[in-house]
């Protein structure tokens, strides 16, 4: 069977740790508990869950916040937040092909549970590399000093489209981090912000970003991603577009992409691939997800 891609890439701070924003575990485990109760069995069998208080707990301690304490309780759903921050509960759909990933691998080896390094590790082996994805809000990058620190691969901005304008921009910092990553050893993938309104401005941004690539000089060896942000206002360009257009522009864009000889892949919250994309047109592309749990579920 096809299995799902999914692209790891484990971001260096996360903003809270468990109980930091709503007290302490056995708090959040008491605010969740309605949630649980009344989240829509998808049948009859489904109503009840059995677990010990033990597990309950560790759920708890365990969990980062409400959100990623409730997917622990459901393998059959998944738990997302919508725009008007209300939980909701999307039945995972068997016809997508499944991830082969056990987030229970997962191993935080900083020694802090506020700034975390996760290494994937199966039977004792870690399977995973260490990565970082930057743009120009990092300001000036000391390449040498990250190459140092054992980071082997570079997730890098190099621009966007204006979600007014539509102007396409370089990320004022994109040639220099790619050049740097470049010579100091690691390997560079690069990410554009769309705010297409059509087929015609998806193929444009990706021609836009070929383009750019081949000014830096630098052999693009992971992905290119396309990201996907909230339109950020009602009135932005893109706020309007219907989920089938939104598909429609991803492929377009991933499509130029590949036809280059690059790896396409996709950047978004996990409401934006449930709610924005029609997932059954996406599984040919590498997923990348904007997901801030201790444990990752999708």
């Amino acid at each position: 069977m096809k299995r799902f891609a999914v692209f790891l890439l484990i971001t260096a701070v996360l903003l809270c740790a468990c109980g930091a924003a709503s007290g302490s575990a056995e708090e959040m485990v008491n605010s969740a508990i309605d949630e649980i109760l009344s989240a829509k069995p998808a049948s009859a069998d489904d109503r009840y869950i059995t677990l010990s208080k033990d597990e309950i707990k560790a759920y708890g301690e365990t969990s980062s916040n409400v959100w990623e304490f409730l997917q622990r309780f459901f393998s059959d759903v998944i738990v997302y937040k919508d725009k008007e921050g209300n939980f909701r509960y999307e039945p995972v759909d068997p016809d997508l092909p499944p991830s082969s990933i056990d987030w229970d691998n997962l191993v935080n080896v900083s020694g802090s549970t506020k700034i975390k390094e996760l290494e994937y590790v199966v039977d004792g082996l870690t399977t995973s590399i260490k990565g970082i994805d930057v743009s120009a809000y990092q300001e000036e990058i000391d390449w040498e000093k990250v190459a140092a620190d054992g980071v082997r691969f570079a997730m890098i901005r190099l621009g966007y489209r204006g979600y007014g304008t539509g102007k396409l921009v370089t990320d004022a910092r994109f040639i220099e981090n790619a050049q740097g990553a470049a010579e100091n050893g690691i390997a560079v993938g690069v990410y554009f912000v769309t705010q297409a309104t059509s087929v015609e401005e998806a193929e444009e941004e990706a021609a836009f970003v070929l383009e750019t690539v081949k000014e830096t000089g630098v052999e693009i060896t992971w992905p290119i991603a396309l990201d996907l942000e909230d339109a950020g206002s009602d009135t932005a360009r893109t706020a309007l577009l219907t989920r089938d257009e939104r598909t429609d522009f991803i492929v377009a864009f991933c499509e130029k992409i590949k036809a280059e000889g690059h790896r396409p892949m996709l950047y978004a919250a996990i409401r934006r691939y449930l709610e924005e994309m029609d997932l059954s047109r996406l599984t040919d592309y590498d997923k990348w997800f904007a997901q801030y749990f201790n444990r990752p579920f999708f």
